[in-house]
């Protein structure tokens, strides 16, 4: 059990891809891959935008894609996913402080259509599931609705490294990424997880759209959605604006080092505080590659 909510919170983790439509040096071209060149830079550098969560039949890895990581000198993700220790970071962060149980802070009337769920679907209630926090319940939820068979980039990634030998790295750290969901209310948390399983259509029609904008590499479009599907004011900007500008300083000393292919959710290459226009920003040239 431990290990399956470890890899659904993992995934999830990875999932954090909220985008701001705006303007100014926004990226206009559909373009997921962009080459980052100049400003001092001896190699190139590789950006690429990734969808955490797409069904296996819409999931390509184009020749353009695999040739910037066989190119680079070094990998690096939103997080470490080689990290031999995440999954321990993982279970111990996703429990609630002193175990204790959301029941009391679920509302009296749908105390039982949690509980229904997760026995429906996991084979254990609220009562053993409730020890988790609710935002975890919540990707439980979520994943579960999938009607589809899913693929992650983020793992082929990791065998990518693996049998490249090349070096893994995240930009930030487990602890950082959960921080940002403890930061949201327990009642805001149970909020958007009643919602998900009451309204399972909902989050499918959101995904089947941004999946379609995703595959038609429309940043512009998977940004148009994922702003109209805003769930809690001034939440963006701690999962999208401040992340990417915490990103810049170490992408510019990474790439002064090395040639890094860097792997994030495309959501945080869109935008005037988007990471593509923010290295533009920095002095970079930086490029669309079809």
């Amino acid at each position: 059990m431990k290990n399956r909510i470890s890899k659904i919170l993992k995934f999830a983790l990875c999932s954090i891809f909220i985008v701001q439509v705006a303007f100014a040096q926004q990226p206009k071209e559909k373009a997921l891959l962009w080459k980052v060149t100049g400003n001092g830079l001896e190699k190139p550098s590789y950006v690429f935008g990734t969808i955490h969560l797409i069904c296996a039949d819409k999931y390509e890895m184009s020749d353009a894609v695999l040739n910037a990581v066989e190119n680079a000198d070094k990998i690096a993700l939103e997080l470490d996913m080689d990290d031999p220790a995440m999954n321990a970071k993982i279970q111990q962060l996703s429990i609630n402080p002193g175990m204790k149980n959301i029941q009391e802070h679920i509302p009296a009337d749908k105390v039982e259509v949690v509980d229904n769920y997760f026995k429906a679907k996991y084979g254990q209630g609220i009562a053993q599931m409730g020890v988790l926090k609710p935002f975890v319940l919540s990707s439980m939820v979520l994943l579960g609705n999938m009607s589809c068979e899913t693929r992650q980039f983020e793992a082929e990634f990791v065998k990518l490294a693996a049998a490249q030998e090349k070096e893994l790295i995240g930009l930030e750290t487990v602890e950082y990424q959960i921080g940002l969901f403890d930061d949201l209310s327990t009642e805001k948390q149970i909020e958007a997880l009643i919602e998900a399983i009451e309204t399972p259509e909902e989050s499918n029609k959101m995904m089947n759209e941004m999946m379609a904008a995703y595959t038609e590499k429309d940043l512009k479009q998977l940004g148009k959605i994922i702003k109209d599907n805003e769930d809690f004011e001034g939440f963006n900007d701690k999962l999208l604006v401040q992340r990417n500008k915490n990103w810049i300083p170490i992408i510019e000393k990474l790439s002064r080092e090395q040639s890094v292919f860097y792997a994030v959710g495309a959501g945080h290459l869109t935008s005037e505080e988007g990471v593509i226009a923010l290295l533009r920003k920095e002095g970079f040239t930086v490029e669309a590659v079809k």
